[in-house]
């Protein structure tokens, strides 16, 4: 399916969570803490001063903190307004929130495996990946030719991107990693959602 409009995506700056190497993940502990850095605005300031896309005509972004003060950075510098979407959280990480971020990779390998069981309580990649194409679809109904800017999370983000390149989705540590403040295109066309059985 050819999109009907343009999308960018923009992982939140370096944040408080990310400071502290702890997993953040869950919308109770991460909407009203866990912000950005110091490091992180500077990252996100650095980023629209070198900003090599279009102007965004949209900005949605995940409602945790870090997420929505990277997006207002972001709307205040190219004077748009950013509105939260919950289709954008972070991935749930399930029994290792707020546990030492070295147990991402626990969940990457799961990931590889391509397993249906459930890891942990860990969110699983088709259904994180099921929330985002479905918001974009929303999107594509409701806008025609418009530059959207999507504000999200290092593994949501890196999903998506990966679903967009016709990739099974267990692959998503295949790609170069998102950094933090880092945006990208989102190129390709939006799979039918029988693709993500492949995931």
């Amino acid at each position: 399916m050819t999109l009907r409009n343009q999308y960018y995506v923009l992982r939140h700056g370096h944040s408080l969570a990310n400071q502290q190497k702890i997993i953040v993940s869950d919308i109770q502990h991460g909407q009203h803490a866990y912000g950005l850095s110091p490091v992180g605005i500077n990252q996100v300031i650095q980023t629209l001063e070198n900003w090599p896309y279009s102007i965004p005509d949209l900005i949605f972004h995940s409602d945790f903190k870090r997420t929505a003060e990277t997006a207002g950075i972001v709307a205040d510098y190219f004077n748009r307004q950013a509105k939260p979407a919950a289709a954008l959280r972070e991935r749930h990480f399930g029994e290792f929130e707020l546990q030492d971020d070295s147990h991402y990779p626990q969940v990457w390998k799961h990931d590889e495996q391509n397993l249906t069981e459930p890891f942990a309580q860990v969110e699983p990649l088709s259904a994180v990946c099921e929330r985002e194409l479905a918001f974009i679809q929303t999107l594509e109904q409701q806008y025609s030719q418009k530059k959207i800017l999507l504000v999200g999370h290092g593994d949501p983000l890196q999903i998506l991107l990966t679903h967009f390149q016709q990739k099974p989705l267990s692959q998503h540590r295949d790609l170069a990693p998102l950094i933090t403040a880092e945006v990208r295109k989102l190129n390709g066309e939006l799979q039918s959602q029988a693709a993500l059985s492949n995931a």
